[in-house]
């Protein structure tokens, strides 16, 4: 299982770089092997990659903080061609709003 995670503050990402996250710290969504593989298949993760200067994969952690890059990533996610029905494009939207709205950043444990 993959997990994409948002922190509900400042303080709850502090916690989460230092692993001593408490209850109600992180709001998680789980991507099934499945889904990953069509998100990646789409080229979602690759154009987010390319966009942002990160490396999503399969093998490591990565995270988008800070609003600029997060409202990037909104914008490249809505606006991709991805076809309707892939939940986890959807969950991901979901977490990258939730960034934003949290001021935070999106986690991704792959």
């Amino acid at each position: 299982m993959k997990f994409i995670s948002v922190p509900t503050s400042q303080e709850a990402m502090s916690r989460l770089d230092f692993d001593t996250c408490v209850d109600g710290d992180l709001n998680d969504v789980i991507i099934t092997d499945e889904d990953y593989i069509l998100i990646v298949k789409s080229g979602l993760i690759r154009s987010l990659n390319e966009l942002l200067d990160i490396y999503i994969d399969e093998f490591e952690d990565e995270k988008i903080v800070g609003i600029d890059d997060l409202i990037q990533a909104r914008m490249l996610i809505e606006n991709n061609s991805t076809p309707s029905g892939i939940k986890a494009v959807d969950l991901l939207l979901s977490q990258v709003n939730k960034a934003i709205e949290y001021k935070t950043g999106v986690f991704f444990y792959f």
